[in-house]
């Protein structure tokens, strides 16, 4: 029918035909032009790996299967095709693309060392996943930092990742319950499980749901909601009032109080590094409020699940006695061996598998070993950049929002190097996932604010982010030196 006029006699149009205003051609309705935006595949991204279990994966593809991973490759593609296009990618220096390039190019190099020492045939195909695995994520940071065009888009997608760490948190809760395992009963077409679901497990003498959630383990689930809880905090005090504000709130209740359900001390020990890095810009009133709420929200936790809280504590206490810990000690003479054997470029990244080696229950170790020092500098620099990036952003952006998001982004940092030394951090996809979400929003959020290295320092507080504590340090010192050395005068005046 394409081409022919509609007659007159004609009293109907075609369901899947239309004729558009001042034409007279008929055009199929299905085959309108729809755009995909930047935001909208990683708000997909988001929930295919929040929402979907861990174990669920294309078939045949293995661990590298989840959905969201074939997400971020597909995002890797399109913004290679952007940099390919003029005035596409956003102008200006970002420090964030050369660090994400840096990172891709030592995994590409631990890739060639692998195959150089002739691996079998188990070791090549972990290194290949790791490797797809690894172009996904820096996919997703990119199409972050480069994709988002406004601070409303920004919120909006670290809004989904908080919402999103709430609905996980929430199946979390649910299971420790007994009420549910809603993952037994997420099935989708042409995904299978992997292996196993980890299911709820038990931990302490009371026998205590130790839970997971989504997540593809307990301690990943209690680590990645300690990572997001700052940026809950964040858009819970800057809400505006009325139902958005509830809402907010509301996520922070619930992942705030699913993270000790995971009865894991990684987790414990990331939520409290990551609140004492947010709580040092604010004012003293606000750290008072802050601490008297979470210690009133402690005591309720410990009169609904009593007995939990005492368990989390001995595995602190009862170090000595905690097979996990031994381990982790005994693992260190094997780590020596493999570093002394290759300690600049290591074994190959991606090819020190449990099935040949141990299993290394440290990123910082396993990196060691697969990446050598080269790979461990890569690492660290991967937190360490975005860390100082959003720093600047709490210190040189123009509004206290701005700062305040800054530092919230800023405490993910470091609590993620902490989480890695206690746990194979990057052996989960939803760590790894949050936490390219959260290095690319640090990219975004230095180049819509337009901070510059040598910007001038934003010395006025507020309710939320307090002055910075040297700011202007000479010329507060200025006048108390001249007030010195006006008293010793004035004393030398007044002698005999």
């Amino acid at each position: 029918m394409r081409g022919t006029r509609r007659p007159e006699s004609l009293d109907f149009e075609p369901v899947l035909l239309r004729r558009p205003a001042g034409a007279g051609e008929w055009r199929p309705v299905l085959l309108r032009r729809r755009r995909i935006s930047t935001l909208g595949l990683l708000v997909v991204f988001l929930v295919l790996q929040f929402l979907i279990p861990a174990r669920l994966v294309i078939g045949g593809l293995g661990s590298v299967g989840r959905p969201s991973v074939a997400v971020g490759i597909l995002l890797a593609f399109l913004w290679c095709v952007w940099m390919r296009r003029p005035q596409r990618l956003p102008g200006g220096r970002q420090p964030v693309r050369w660090l994400l390039a840096a990172y891709l190019v030592v995994q590409l190099i631990g890739y060639a060392v692998g195959y150089d020492r002739l691996l079998p045939q188990v070791e090549a195909n972990a290194a290949g996943r790791w490797l797809i695995f690894s172009i996904a994520m820096v996919g997703v940071a990119l199409a972050v930092t480069d994709g988002l065009v406004s601070r409303r888009q920004l919120d909006t997608l670290l809004h989904t990742l908080v919402g999103l760490a709430a609905a996980m948190a929430s199946v979390g809760i649910l299971q420790f319950f007994r009420i549910v395992d809603l993952t037994r009963y997420i099935r989708i077409p042409g995904l299978r499980h992997n292996s196993a679901l980890i299911g709820v497990g038990a931990r302490g003498d009371g026998e205590f749901a130790r839970v997971a959630g989504t997540a593809n383990h307990y301690i990943e689930f209690g680590v990645v909601l300690a990572l997001v809880l700052p940026l809950a905090l964040h858009y819970a005090f800057f809400a505006p009032p009325g139902r958005a504000r509830v809402l907010h709130w509301g996520s922070v209740v619930l992942i705030a109080s699913a993270i000790p359900l995971s009865i894991s001390r990684s987790a414990m020990l990331t939520v409290a590094a990551s609140m004492i890095l947010l709580g040092v810009v604010w004012p003293w009133r606000r750290r008072y409020n802050v601490l008297v709420v979470a210690l009133v929200g402690t005591a309720v936790f410990h009169l609904v699940n009593r007995g939990v809280l005492g368990t989390i504590r001995s595995l602190f206490t009862n170090l000595d006695n905690d097979p996990s810990v031994q381990n982790r000690i005994a693992d260190q003479g094997f780590v020596q061996r493999m570093f002394e054997a290759r300690p600049w470029l290591g074994r190959g990244a991606g090819t020190v598998i449990p099935e040949r080696y141990i299993l290394l229950d440290n990123q910082l170790y396993g990196t060691l070993v697969g990446g050598g020092v080269l790979g461990v500098v890569a690492l660290l620099a991967l937190f360490v950049v975005p860390y100082f990036l959003a720093r600047s952003v709490r210190l040189r952006a123009t509004s206290e929002e701005a700062r305040h998001l800054g530092q919230a982004l800023a405490a993910v940092f470091p609590a993620g190097v902490l989480a890695s030394g206690t746990f194979d951090s990057f052996g989960f996809a939803t760590f790894v996932g949050t936490t390219f979400i959260c290095v690319g929003a640090v990219g975004a959020l230095w180049r819509l604010e337009g901070i510059a290295r040598r910007g001038p320092v934003q010395g006025h507080g507020g309710p939320y982010v307090a002055t910075p504590l040297f700011f202007d340090v000479a010329g507060r010192l200025r006048p108390a030196g001249e007030r010195s050395r006006s008293e010793a005068a004035s004393t030398q005046k007044v002698a005999p």
